[in-house]
């Protein structure tokens, strides 16, 4: 019973450990300083805002809604479309930092329905890669959806260890 109570006990301390950190840093998402001209509270912004949230910053430049892809061979499954969107996250740390597509943003409905990314003939251009400090990289972020869905928003989040998010509405 001895040699389980140990490896148990080292358990319980780094899920303690772990939970305090995750938990000790929130970040919330501001309009950045002549970065737009939405109106929108403070934890939801628009197309065109420059948003700061923790070390990043993010930028909805345009949505194409819906995206019409040029190649017959990439069509969006019938009852749905594709929208394009063009972003620009910028590493305001003083360390590289990653960013992902994937990991960082979600879109989602206004029935709260996530939908996953997906590949177009768009561009070849994505926002994926490392970042020195202070660089930035502007790239398209694609998604298929149902023709039906609408109050589309994007949710952007970068820093796994920290709480906050930053919506930005496509409409």
């Amino acid at each position: 019973m001895r040699s389980l109570r140990t490896p148990l006990v080292i358990l319980a301390v780094g899920a303690a450990l772990f939970a305090t950190i995750a938990s000790g840093e929130s970040n919330e998402a501001k309009k950045a300083e002549g970065g737009g001209s939405s109106s929108a509270p403070a934890s939801t912004f628009g197309v065109g805002d420059v948003v700061d949230l923790g070390d990043w910053r993010v930028q909805v430049h345009g949505v194409v809604d819906p995206y019409v892809s040029t190649n017959q061979f990439l069509a969006p499954d019938p009852g749905n479309r594709y929208v394009v969107i063009d972003t620009e996250v910028t590493n305001n740390n003083d360390k590289p930092e990653t960013v992902s597509s994937v990991m960082c943003f979600e879109l989602q409905d206004s029935a709260n329905k996530s939908y996953n990314m997906t590949i177009t003939d768009s561009s070849t251009s994505t926002v994926d890669g490392e970042l020195a400090p202070g660089a930035a990289k502007r790239g398209e972020l694609s998604y298929e959806v149902p023709e039906a869905a609408t109050g589309l928003r994007l949710q952007f989040k970068c820093d796994l260890l920290s709480s906050g998010s930053a919506t930005i509405n496509l409409s």
